[in-house]
């Protein structure tokens, strides 16, 4: 029985504890067409918490995102234990953007998120 209790503790010492962050003022990133630039997102998904983008972006968004598990790409991830996530903006055409992303647990509908990033970027065109 010590066993298990030694166990039991670990597994909630793994587990982090989750507050709200005050809210921050936009990150500033400026890309010319053609650029991107990768950010990694600190988070665990196994605990249910997942990085997504609040709200999709206008059909004449001067950028794309994508959002993937960092842990898809290199095999798996271990329960318990902080994966990031990859967070992709690429500059398409010249202009600018706020990208919001929100971490939080998708079926918690109506509860604020545990944390949020936003980036505010300007695409101006390609250098010749």
């Amino acid at each position: 029985m010590k066993t298990f209790g030694s166990f039991l503790m670990a597994a909630l010492v793994a587990v982090p504890v989750l507050a709200k962050e005050a809210a921050q003022a936009p990150t500033p990133v400026n890309l010319q067409v053609g650029q991107k630039v990768t950010v990694l997102l600190e988070g665990n998904p196994t605990t249910g918490f997942i990085w997504r983008q609040a709200g999709a972006l206008p059909a004449n968004a001067p950028v794309t995102v994508d959002l993937r598990c960092a842990a898809t790409e290199n095999g798996g991830m271990c329960c318990g234990f902080p994966t990031p996530t990859s967070l992709t903006i690429t500059a398409v055409k010249p202009g600018t953007q706020v990208v919001r992303v929100v971490y939080a647990r998708p079926w918690e509908k109506g509860k604020a998120p545990a944390r949020e990033q936003s980036f505010s970027v300007t695409v101006t065109p390609a250098a010749k």
